[in-house]
């Protein structure tokens, strides 16, 4: 997904340079045992698109604030320095939850990785405490937000293959698309975050719109991630968003009769069928973007209004080549969006 190349990418480059140094500053303090895990993954983690998004957020937020503070607020309290600090620890959060993500799929190794995981976590909530040492309002966002993304965490060990096989049905809650929003909770700390260091409120209206739109992009970007990773997802034993809604779908059709017939062949030869099953799925990211939008829109925040209209650009982009792949192999298989439950079954 584009990013660096973006209006929001490009102009806050060297600052995001900036953030990659301190990074590398903190994991060279690690432990020996622990350093020599993690800086073989700093290149591949600084180039990730979302790390560039997670970094510069603080910076974008500042910017808001900065030239169109609220009303009711006074001056912004000048603190140098204290906005890339925040954005490394976004940075250090963030990568202690993709460490976390991979040790829950199983890709990686418990005994390395673990230990680094809480490294990079320590050292992001160290960071937030000097920052915002006794403020209130800041912590109590900080145990709501972390206490949504555990349980966003635990909901996603349900869309496990093997759970799923064991009951037999499937929660309606895993195809909520709330959940998805609350896997990327933590992203509204950089809200929380710079109300606090500017002392204003949170009960103000721009506090919720951040928040909002922020929670509407995660769906949005998390479907867009699903929609691209569901066959390997499966490969690897693990469904998503996309493939949940399209198993629910073969069972309401008859196209099975029950999840003890899950198999990654038939489910992806289903696909080739249901052109308005992804049609649905493209249309509920695109309407996240909408309303993520909508909700900046009033600020007129050029940054993050980039942002989002990227990744709907993105959304459009990807939709119509799968579309087109996808035609592409109907059209060997003369399905052409025709089929029976007794062909889909044969699958």
């Amino acid at each position: 997904m584009t990013s660096a190349g973006s209006m929001h990418g490009t102009a806050y480059e060297a600052d995001y340079q900036a953030v990659l140094a301190r990074a590398g500053s903190t994991v060279a303090g690690f432990p020996p045992a622990l350093r020599s895990v993690a800086e073989p993954m700093l290149p591949q983690w600084g180039e990730a698109s979302f790390s560039r998004i997670v970094a510069l957020l603080p910076y974008w937020i500042a910017d808001l604030l900065d030239r169109s503070p609220p009303r009711d607020a006074g001056p912004p309290i000048p603190h140098p320095g204290d906005t890339e600090t925040l954005a490394l620890a976004n940075l250090l959060g963030w990568w202690s939850y993709l460490l976390q993500d991979g040790l829950v799929d199983g890709d990686l190794e418990p005994g390395s990785f673990l230990p680094l995981s809480m490294a990079l976590y320590t050292a992001a909530v160290g960071l937030l405490a000097q920052l915002l040492p006794g403020d209130r309002a800041f912590w109590d966002a900080f145990e709501r937000l972390s206490l949504a993304s555990s349980e966003a965490g635990a909901w996603e060990q349900r869309l496990r293959l093997d759970y799923l096989k064991d009951r037999m049905t499937i929660d309606p809650g895993l195809v909520e698309p709330e959940r998805l929003a609350d896997r990327s909770a933590l992203l509204e700390l950089a809200v929380a975050a710079q109300f606090s260091l500017r002392g204003l409120d949170q009960e103000h209206p721009l506090y919720a719109a951040l928040c909002e739109m922020l929670r509407h992009y995660a769906i949005a970007r998390q479907i867009a991630d699903d929609r691209s990773d569901w066959v390997q997802d499966l490969q690897n034993g693990q469904v998503n968003f996309v493939s949940v809604r399209i198993l629910r779908r073969m069972l309401e059709i008859g196209a099975i009769e029950s999840l003890a017939e899950l198999d990654v062949e038939r489910m992806v030869g289903y696909t080739l069928y249901d052109e308005a099953l992804f049609a649905g799925i493209q249309q509920e990211a695109i309407d996240a973007c909408r309303r993520a939008a909508q909700c900046i829109a009033p600020y007129r925040s050029r940054l993050l209004d980039s942002l989002v209209s990227d990744l709907a650009h993105d959304l459009e982009r990807n939709h119509q080549v799968a579309r087109k792949s996808r035609r592409q192999v109907q059209a060997v298989f003369a399905l052409h969006g025709k089929g029976s439950v007794q062909d889909l079954r044969s699958l």
